[in-house]
């Protein structure tokens, strides 16, 4: 049956209607691509919009920048004192649905209910002792951002919707997301609204896992703000070390990786294979053993609270207690001690900012220099009587008047450095020169850095007047010698004291070393012990002052380490004579702190090693406090020192039975007076 003319004519304008398709889609390419050049005009404050493939594939394409991670500290065992860890930082991009379009009401309810769906998916954290309080802090966080990007402040309660309505926005969800429930919550409503597209971004957040660990030794991270180098207009955050270890340039990010991603019709992102492998980061291998800094802290802190336990005084202004491996010189333990602190990271790190008069624990020190370089005889007598009620004299050899802590007779340099005596240390003093105490300074390291490349370091140093050549020598010889001879008019760190006893046991010029090792891509480049100077403390030299500080901690009451030898004897049943020997310090001066004027400071010290036969540890306490309490460093500042030693040889002995590595790698503001005072307090 054939058509009839009708159905037939309509065939025609069916056919003919197809036909004017394609020459209408020739006709708008060809206006597009030659008429408009390429180009697809827009608004009048908007650039004409290049039409190519190339085009459309960016458009479709994206990239994700990897940021490289920061370098990672591990301390001597290779256990992690800082790491990155990778977290997700998460960004939404919203759409308001059309059907919730339709009225004002219905578009705040929408934004309503998505606030609410994040903040119960960011207080899935298992770990979150009160999860309804956390979902009421995100909510709160939340709404805050959505309120801002939808501009609701302007949007009427109801009501039909302006044109001007804000319908989309990018919002940032959380930063440092890393648990796996809720990262899961999170893609699940990404994957059930059309309307949400999620970007997960990878980033790293630092991490230091133990927080026994002082902020000043290892450091710590803050996000600073710069330029965007790819907008100039823009600002980003970048992490920057501050302090410690983390401020070195080791630790800085290795460079980014990447890894290239799809957006779909409706703007949510699929990733277009695995993306391009990050660098290793770095690894700092420090010498801090860290089962023995956390002892240090708990010993620092213990003894700190207990000095102003009493009721009477206050618990001192700060504290440092360091320890170090001779055979190396490595440090193993720095502990930091500061009165009232509220942050932390905002407090100074006392074993290296804090300087003091470190007192009679230089004694050693100035008695193996002058035995080695000005002639002082180990078998002399010298007259160290006192002549006043106050232990007082006046030495001849310098004018000065000198106190002692209690009465002497004549004594040879043994028994001057066991009964601690400031006459006479005074008296063995006199025998150096002007230019042999400027050379003892610097043997001793005074004036000089660490080297540790930590920041902040407050490098000690002496009077501005006491090596003026305008100034008479004996004006020199009364007051700045004398001074020196008992540890006054000059200033000392912790560590910097840590180091110059370092020197005097090996008799040659030692550094402390704070690194052990460096990976870089992988490759382990060692940092050797610093290399001995030339030795200028012959053996029988070292051999003698070891002998007098074997004797400060014994029973012999008028050493100045009987109290802790009798403490030690009760409270642990040990007998310290020949296990530990030391030396007390105790300096009184004046200092001015803002808001009080100037004040009293006193400084209690000790320095420490062991065995006593063979020193493989050596260790250095000092506390400072500003009232008028008694304050001695063989009662305050020895007691930490010795528990640490014991704690070090019980952990090495342990790991040697264990057969674990030992601590050794390989063998091998405070006080300050302008003139120092004539009456001194000698260490107990």
């Amino acid at each position: 049956m054939g058509l009839s003319r009708g159905e037939l004519l309509r065939v025609r304008m069916l056919f003919a209607g197809l036909g004017v398709v394609p020459v209408f889609l020739a006709g708008w390419l060809g206006w597009l691509q030659v008429l408009q050049a390429g180009e697809l005009q827009r608004g009048k404050d908007q650039q004409p919009l290049r039409l190519s493939g190339e085009l459309a594939n960016a458009q479709r394409d994206a990239f994700e920048t990897v940021p490289g991670p920061r370098g990672t500290i591990v301390d001597r065992q290779g256990r992690v004192l800082a790491l990155d860890c990778e977290v997700y930082q998460v960004r939404a991009r919203l759409r308001v649905p059309t059907e919730s379009r339709r009225d004002c009401a219905l578009v705040r309810q929408w934004i309503d209910t998505i606030g609410g769906e994040f903040a119960a998916a960011l207080a899935l954290d298992p770990q979150l002792a009160d999860r309804a309080e956390a979902r009421k802090a995100q909510r709160q966080r939340l709404d805050e951002r959505l309120t801002r990007a939808f501009a609701l402040d302007r949007l009427p309660a109801s009501g039909k919707v302006p044109a001007e309505a804000v319908l989309r926005a990018d919002i940032l969800i959380d930063n440092d997301v890393d648990v796996l429930a809720v990262v899961e919550a999170l893609r699940k409503i990404d994957s059930s609204r059309d309307s949400v597209a999620l970007d997960l971004q990878i980033d790293h957040r630092r991490v230091h896992p133990d927080d026994d660990i002082p902020w000043g030794l290892v450091g710590f991270v803050k996000d600073v703000k710069i330029q965007d180098p790819r907008n100039p207009k823009g600002s980003i955050y970048v992490p920057v070390g501050k302090m410690g270890m983390e401020s070195l340039a080791a630790m800085l990010p290795g460079e980014a990786a990447g890894r290239r991603f799809f957006r779909d019709s409706v703007e949510r992102p699929y990733f277009f294979g695995a993306g391009a492998q990050q660098a290793k980061p770095a690894v700092l291998h420090s010498t801090i053993d860290l089962e023995l800094q956390k002892e240090a802290t708990r010993e620092l802190a213990t003894q700190a609270k207990a000095a102003g336990s009493d009721g009477k005084s206050r618990e001192p202004a700060w504290g440092a207690l360091v320890l170090v491996d001779i055979p190396t010189g490595d440090v193993l333990a720095a502990a930091s001690w500061q009165r009232d602190v509220r942050d932390p990271k905002a407090a100074a790190f006392t074993p290296l900012q804090n300087l003091y008069e470190p007192g009679s624990i230089v004694k050693p020190l100035v008695f193996g220099y002058t035995l080695a370089k000005a002639g002082l005889d180990w078998n002399d007598t010298f007259d160290c009587t006192s002549t006043g009620g106050d232990h007082r004299r006046t030495v001849e050899e310098t004018g000065r008047v000198v106190r002692d802590d209690h009465a002497c007779g004549p004594l040879t340099p043994h028994g001057i450095l066991v009964n601690s005596s400031n006459i006479g240390a005074v008296k063995v003093g006199s025998l150096l020169s002007r230019e042999q105490w400027r050379d003892y300074m610097d043997f001793i390291g005074v004036g000089r850095t660490l080297g540790l490349n930590l920041p902040f370091e407050r490098v000690g140093t002496w009077n501005d007047e006491s090596f003026d050549q305008s100034r008479p020598l004996k004006s020199f010889r009364k007051w700045t010698a004398s001074s020196f001879s008992f540890g006054y008019e000059h200033q000392v760190s912790a560590l910097q004291m840590a180091r110059a006893y370092l020197s005097l046991l090996s008799g040659s010029r030692r550094e402390l070393r704070l690194y052990r090792a460096l990976e870089l891509d992988g490759q382990r480049h060692e940092v050797p012990p610093a290399a001995s100077a030339p030795q200028e403390l012959g053996p029988a030299v070292v051999d003698a002052v070891r002998a007098a500080m074997v004797d400060v901690v014994s029973n012999d009451p008028h050493a100045t380490g009987y109290h802790l030898h009798r403490r030690m004897l009760k409270d642990l049943g040990l007998d310290l004579h020949g296990l530990i020997a030391g030396k007390t310090g105790t300096a009184v001066s004046s200092t001015v702190i803002q808001g009080k004027g100037t004040v009293k400071v006193k400084n209690a010290s000790f320095v420490g090693y062991a065995p006593a036969d063979a020193p493989r540890f050596l260790a250095v306490c000092v506390l400072q406090r500003d009232d008028d309490a008694r304050f001695y460093g063989g009662s305050y500042a020895a007691p930490p020192v010795t528990r640490l030693l014991l704690t070090a040889m019980k952990v090495d002995e342990l790991r040697r039975e264990r057969q674990e590595p030992q601590v050794s790698a390989t063998p091998g503001g405070s006080g300050w007076s302008g003139v120092a005072p004539e009456t001194t307090e000698a260490g107990r």
